[in-house]
């Protein structure tokens, strides 16, 4: 894990990153990424999440054996991604309040970053923009922000909308892409009604800071993970890089849900 480090370091990655967990939550919940609406008025009137999770789980290894039985169709690794994505949501994958996965969601999130890639190895005509903006999520739970830029910018040319943008910029803020992200921030502000701008406005500027914090210490935490792993090599005892994992970014929001296999 990238945050398993000492002392007073370790306690300032955990603060910083909760208080970006929890902003990065909420505007989540706020902009309801995922859901039916496309604007961001709609981001005051919430949905529910969390759900049985055993029906998750009885809908992932349905879409799991449906996969299996057509590799080739693109449709089946986007029901599969779909039921992952909304197990890791679900009270069996992650705490509704601060998206942190379980030892299931995150297996559940790997697979929906596999069946995602297994998706576009198909290469399906048009891109799924839901699928998209869940496999970037998911992404954003293992901290790979530059897949999760990339994803994203998917999701937003098949779909344009003001919800994914402000997702965009996020996302190239936490991955220290600035321009991309000042690009992204520009255009959820154009795509919003006018008498809503100057609260988005306000809540990019609060991201876009906390998110050059965020991104400061992760590069910070990377370094330290990187020194550890050369010293066990030069030690006999060879690398250890274990996966590293964030909250699930809006989990229970949208109740949206996406899938993969291992």
């Amino acid at each position: 894990m990238l945050f398993d480090l000492k002392g007073k370091r370790k306690r300032m990655v955990q603060v910083v990153y909760l208080a970006l967990a929890i902003l990065f939550g909420a505007g989540l919940v706020l902009f309801g990424v995922g859901g039916a609406s496309g604007g961001l008025i709609d981001a005051f009137k919430g949905s529910g999440g969390g759900g049985n999770s055993s029906a998750f789980s009885d809908l992932v290894q349905r879409s799991e054996q449906k996969a299996a039985r057509n590799p080739r169709d693109p449709a089946a690794q986007l029901d599969l991604l779909r039921a992952q994505f909304n197990l890791a949501s679900s009270t069996e994958g992650s705490d509704a309040e601060t998206g942190a996965l379980t030892d299931r969601g995150q297996q559940a999130i790997i697979e929906v970053a596999q069946a995602w890639e297994r998706y576009l190895r198909l290469k399906p005509k048009k891109i799924d923009a839901s699928a998209a903006t869940f496999a970037a999520l998911s992404y954003g739970a293992l901290q790979d922000y530059n897949k999760a830029v990339k994803t994203q910018k998917l999701s937003v040319d098949a779909r344009p909308s003001a919800n994914g943008y402000f997702q965009l910029a996020d996302f190239a803020y936490r991955a220290g892409q600035v321009k991309t992200g000042d690009q992204a921030a520009k255009e959820a502000i154009r795509r919003t009604p006018p008498d809503q701008r100057n609260t988005v406005r306000s809540l990019i500027k609060d991201t876009k800071k906390q998110d050059a914090r965020f991104a400061k210490a992760l590069e910070q935490a990377k370094k330290e993970q990187r020194k550890q792993q050369r010293q066990g090599a030069q030690g006999g005892q060879g690398a250890q890089p274990g996966q590293s994992f964030g909250p699930l970014p809006g989990a229970g929001a949208t109740g949206a849900g996406g899938a993969a296999t291992p």
